[in-house]
């Protein structure tokens, strides 16, 4: 019986090494999906998994603060590991965020959810896991929309530079893309918002 429980153990081992092994481990910051040269990619018996290997996401994972007495902006990141990709076999870690933006005190955006209990998806609207350096990253950008549409008809990409110091900051700079939605229309026919994005394109965020 001993024999029986040691084999049992053994195999269900075997097995539980093999399920964790089905992962092929790529480090993020090697270059995107399409560049990557690694074999294991076209193998279609295994799940492939862009990794942050090296943690250079950890420095972002704070609150960060803009101010300059009008314009108010405050962003908190999160990292969320092992993100699937659509309905793939790919996976990645991802750099998501929530954000609270004022004008003049007055309050244009909250996805911490106190801005009227509205239910904004905190991974819908800044988002990503393009790292260029280990001090750089590149987010897809959105912002909610303000006239009760679907969603905006806009796009962007934004970089964000960690700048070490006695009091980190980051440089945050957007570039709205030139090629916007695909449809201008939600799903129920009526109109996105086609308003232009109200944060602004260039600050300078300082660690709280």
């Amino acid at each position: 019986m001993f024999r029986i429980k040691i084999l049992i153990l053994l195999i269900t081992s075997f097995s539980i090494t093999g399920v964790l092994a089905q992962d092929v481990i790529i480090p993020l910051d090697g270059g995107s999906m399409s560049d990557s040269q690694d074999p294991r990619v076209n193998d279609r018996n295994q799940d492939v998994y862009y990794k942050d290997l090296t943690n250079i996401f950890g420095k972002y994972l704070h609150t960060w603060v803009y101010d300059n007495g009008t314009t108010y902006l405050k962003i908190s990141f999160t990292k969320k590991e092992r993100a699937r990709i659509s309905s793939t076999r790919f996976f990645m870690d991802q750099l998501n965020c929530e954000f609270l933006y004022k004008e003049n005190g007055v309050t244009i955006y909250d996805t911490y959810l106190t801005n009227g209990g509205l239910n904004f998806n905190i991974d819908k609207y800044i988002f990503g896991s393009r790292i260029l350096s280990t001090t750089s990253l590149e987010l897809m950008y959105d912002e909610p929309p303000l006239d009760g549409s679907c969603e905006r008809y806009a796009s962007g990409k934004l970089t964000l530079n960690y700048i070490d110091g006695s009091t980190p900051t980051i440089n945050w700079s957007r570039i709205n893309n030139h090629l916007y939605g695909s449809e201008d229309k939600c799903a129920d026919g009526t109109s996105k918002d086609l308003t232009d994005f109200v944060i602004p394109a260039n600050m300078t965020l300082v660690k709280q």
